[in-house]
């Protein structure tokens, strides 16, 4: 029976056990019954879920059930093998004989676990992931994934600010999930920045191609970047989840560093930026608290870059190409306060 067969190679491909012929015969399967690729899902979905613990009695007692309903799975028609093994082979006919969602909940024990990599404020961290993509993160980020990560997908979440190079694995995609927005790519070099105290939604790319996902008013967007192009996302008023887009170029100033990924070769760079935008930067890259002590100085601009420095020489290059500030860094409070000279 076709249907039949499209669960238990099903089944056999959740649980790591299908050859390649199974494989190739499970898509013919789908491409002829296309109306159960979404129980299909579904019950993916279940199998990743973490599973309480079943006694072996217990355990025999469901799968000699099951395989009065399924031949297949007595033992006289498929290898002997643990009682674990075979319940886990056997978690995706459930479904289909229709006993219910418990034998699910038995088939499958094995927790899922997180994994966070965290730059706090006043550092900058750089992680290798399992398939060989590398990251950076800016101070005050952090990024997320979990084990199945690099198994039939590349799923990440990111809160902040990041530099990929990604590892080209074209048969399995790569997705970084930022507030609203999802940046798809196969391999390529991108920054990426989402802070959760921004509005805005910020990717830079460098080489190779990536798809931003975003909502707008009555749908959702998809735009695809081009090396040298930046796309910044702004956040409609406060609670809504849509964004309105402005495009941007990257280098239109020849041998000048890009300040998009400066911040990872350990350089600030700023390019008419306000002192209240590059006051926030500071404070996570110093770990401190900028204080303005009259507001009007916010609006003061800044272009140029400055590598390596420790917070007073950066104010005191800050303050000397403005000339209207003067500044004090209590070192042990960490606070910084500018005043109007």
């Amino acid at each position: 029976m076709p249907i039949q067969r499209y669960w238990i190679l099903t089944a056999r491909k959740l649980n790591g056990e299908a050859t390649p012929d199974e494989l190739s015969e499970l898509e013919a399967l789908l491409a002829q019954h296309g109306d159960k690729l979404r129980t299909s899902e579904t019950l993916e979905q279940v199998w990743q879920q973490e599973m309480p613990a079943v006694s072996p009695e217990e355990a025999q007692r469901l799968l000699a059930l099951l395989e009065q309903r399924v031949p297949e799975l007595a033992p006289a028609k498929a290898p002997a093998r643990h009682w674990r093994s075979r319940l886990a082979w056997a978690a995706g006919l459930f479904l289909l004989l229709g006993a219910g969602g418990y034998f699910l909940l038995v088939s499958r024990a094995q927790k899922i676990t997180s994994h966070e990599v965290v730059a706090n404020r006043g550092t900058r961290s750089q992680v290798t992931l399992p398939d060989g993509t590398l990251v950076w993160l800016n101070a005050g980020s952090k990024l997320v994934y979990d084990d199945n990560y690099g198994i039939h997908q590349r799923l990440l979440q990111l809160e902040g600010e990041a530099y990929f190079d990604v590892a080209r694995q074209a048969d399995i995609p790569f997705e970084v999930r930022v507030k609203d927005a999802t940046v798809k790519v196969l391999g390529t070099t991108f920054n990426l920045r989402a802070y959760p105290e921004e509005t805005m939604v910020e990717a830079a790319l460098i080489s190779g191609s990536v798809q931003l996902q975003y909502k707008q008013p009555g749908s959702t967007h998809q735009a695809l970047l081009k090396p040298g192009q930046k796309l910044i996302l702004t956040r409609h008023p406060t609670g809504s989840s849509t964004f309105t887009p402005q495009w941007e170029l990257l280098w239109n100033k020849p041998k000048q560093p890009i300040t998009e990924i400066a911040w990872k070769d350990n350089t600030l760079s700023f390019d008419k930026e306000s002192f209240a935008s590059l006051a926030t930067r500071l404070e996570r890259w110093y770990n401190i608290t900028v204080v303005f002590e009259q507001p009007v100085l916010k609006k003061l601009e800044f272009s140029g870059s400055i590598k390596g420095e420790q917070i007073n020489e950066v104010m005191t290059v800050l303050s000397r190409s403005s000339g209207q500030f003067t500044y004090h860094y209590n070192q042990a409070s960490r606070v910084l306060r500018i005043s109007r000279k």
